[in-house]
């Protein structure tokens, strides 16, 4: 598919000028690893970084020293589940589910919220999985890159799909991925992952059933690293006025990755900023300047209702 430009109503120029909250600047870091990195000291913040033009380099840094503890799914499940919200349609199920996943300043209650009635109204269930308050991180930390990078926070999902798939309610055959700034990046480097079926940092291997069951990833506001080859239909949602992730990066992915381009879809809503669709922001997205637009949401919610129509839709039986 080719990238599309949606035009929405011009955000305030204020957000154009807003000071950089840490966690948004996260976003800035990945506007792609490829290259040569400049041999300049390490920025200490993510802020230092996008001051001194270096995020790239602490990108770089970010990925090579990155280490995690092993542990297993069973662990990370046991770890994450008392703290899952759930939000379930009308009706006995089976239903098809979407596992969300927020950025890195954490779960925005009411951002999940209007994401669980837009699919409830479909009648599509949904699990919104904390990374950060099981742990007890803290999520400026997450936000510097110094801890939970994408390639740890990977098993997160897959521990969710374990546990998502077993549950009587659930068609475990109809699954899709949705994540949200580093939501969004965990969710591209384990699509890498999973065509190489490499092990995140924190398991020993991969899992058996992997990906199984998913037929589709959202990812908003997010970067496009490595290329990955794995036949999932992935939508990019991205701001033509995001400071923190260049969306020409996510058009070359799928230049660059011309076998698998047909599973990438790049929109790109003018106007738009970071975090365009949170109705209510959280203190980092306001600290960050951005604006909620209301037209980009919504014609993100479309395409998502007209994908997940075609894929979810029910079986024809043979007679």
């Amino acid at each position: 598919m080719d990238e599309e430009m949606i035009s929405t109503p011009e955000a305030s120029d204020r957000s154009r000028i807003a000071s950089v909250g840490a966690c948004l600047l996260l976003l800035s870091l990945l506007f792609g690893c490829g290259g040569a990195v400049p041999d300049l000291p390490a920025p200490q913040t993510l802020e230092h970084a996008a001051a001194a033009g270096t995020t790239e380099l602490l990108l770089e840094n970010a990925r090579a020293d990155a280490r995690a503890q092993l542990t297993t799914l069973e662990e990370i499940g046991a770890t994450l589940r008392p703290y899952d919200r759930i939000y379930r349609p009308r009706g006995e199920g089976p239903f098809p589910a979407v596992l969300l996943f927020h950025g890195c300043s954490g779960s925005t209650l009411s951002h999940e919220e209007d994401w669980a009635n837009f699919y409830n109204a479909l009648g599509i269930a949904v699990f919104a999985v904390d990374s950060i308050t099981p742990r007890g991180l803290d999520w400026q930390q997450v936000c510097d890159l110094r801890i939970l990078t994408g390639r740890e926070r990977a098993s997160d999902v897959l521990a969710s799909l374990e546990y998502v798939r077993e549950l009587d309610y659930i068609d475990s055959q109809k699954l899709a991925l949705s994540g949200f700034s580093h939501g969004a990046w965990t969710i591209w480097e384990l699509l890498g992952l999973a065509g190489r079926e490499q092990n995140p940092l924190n398991l020993a291997e991969w899992p058996q059933r992997g990906l199984e069951g998913v037929r589709a990833t959202f990812l908003f506001y997010g970067p496009c690293l490595e290329n990955w080859n794995v036949p999932i239909p992935t939508i990019a949602f991205l701001a033509e006025n995001d400071r923190y992730i260049d969306e020409q990066t996510c058009i070359d992915a799928r230049a660059r990755n011309e076998e698998n381009s047909e599973f990438l879809s790049v929109v790109i809503f003018a106007s738009a900023t970071h975090t365009f669709d949170h109705a209510r922001p959280n203190a980092a997205n306001r600290a960050a300047g951005s604006v909620y637009d209301a037209e980009a949401t919504r014609a993100a919610r479309l395409e998502i209702a007209r994908r997940l129509g075609e894929l979810f839709a029910p079986e024809e039986r043979a007679h």
